[in-house]
């Protein structure tokens, strides 16, 4: 029961994520792929096209925007795009007679400091692209570490995930104790000098056990989506991958984006404790 419960909220957050795109797409007007390529035929006319690990290559008309993140974008001679072409981790190859009504937006490894330079002296509008480009480096080292933690120590991380999906409830209720014991745990260890010194390990232990839990709540989700895409046998590395990235995504949607984020922390949090770091399986109790 509990599974199916699992399942319905993670198509419920995957529908929040395509929801908009996947209803347009249904006639015909957007384009949305995850992990391969896109080809926009001379001919073909489309109102948006987004891939997210994958490159587009435009010969046709795109209404209004071409976004592609960690893959490139092509624009052949006959591409005719309204709006703005964006490539996120790729390059941007546009031919002589190629039109664009909008502006081309290229941020990768060789144009990342070019590009904060330009944030902080105004050339952008708002602050808000530091804070995007903070999150972006934050993200993006979260998933470096997880995907050494996942290829070096699977283990752990395939228990902290079993415990999230097969005791949701129990892991809820550690989840929300342990978040709550943080503060006054931390004021008791200031009553003695070595309580004192111990405050930067309940730090670590803290950030350490929250990480954790994140790596095993994304690993959950991106084998939920993987599943209900029909990938047999992604792997463990693919499938906290792409759960990392659909949860950063949802993160951005207004008013809830930050509320997903803190469930997937709070969960995340019991589903460690629960297991002891992914040592124990003593969770698994008899219904």
């Amino acid at each position: 029961m509990r599974g199916i419960k699992l399942s319905v909220i993670l198509l419920l957050m995957l529908g929040l994520l395509l929801g908009p795109a996947a209803a347009s797409a249904a006639g015909g007007k957007n384009i949305v792929k995850i992990g391969t390529d896109v080809k926009i035929e001379a001919g073909q006319k489309v109102h948006n096209v987004v891939t997210i690990g994958g490159q587009i290559t435009v010969s046709g008309a795109v209404e209004k925007n071409v976004v592609a993140i960690g893959g490139p974008v092509v624009l052949t001679r006959t591409a005719v795009v309204g709006g703005n072409v964006v490539s996120l981790g790729g390059v941007i190859v546009i031919a002589r007679d190629a039109e664009v009504g909008g502006s081309l937006t290229e941020i990768n490894s060789s144009n990342l400091i070019e590009t904060f330079n330009a944030a902080v002296s105004s050339e952008w509008e708002g602050w808000s692209w530091i804070f995007a480009m903070i999150s972006l480096s934050i993200f993006l080292v979260i998933l470096v570490l997880a995907m050494l933690i996942v290829a070096l120590l699977p283990k752990p991380v395939r228990i902290v995930s079993e415990a999230i999906s097969e005791n949701t409830f129990k892991v809820v209720l550690c989840g929300l104790l342990g978040l709550v014991l943080i503060a006054p745990l931390a004021l008791l260890l200031t009553i003695s000098v070595v309580g004192i010194a111990l405050i930067p390990l309940e730090m670590i232990f803290v950030v350490c056990s929250v990480l954790l839990g994140f790596i095993a709540v994304g690993r959950l989700i991106g084998m939920k989506i993987l599943h209900l895409l029909k990938r047999p046998n992604p792997g463990m590395l693919r499938e906290t991958f792409w759960g990392l990235i659909i949860l950063w995504f949802i993160g951005w949607i207004p008013y809830i984006g930050w509320m997903v984020k803190a469930v997937a922390i709070v969960v995340g949090l019991g589903g460690t404790l629960v297991t002891r770091f992914g040592t124990h399986q003593g969770w698994k109790t008899a219904p």
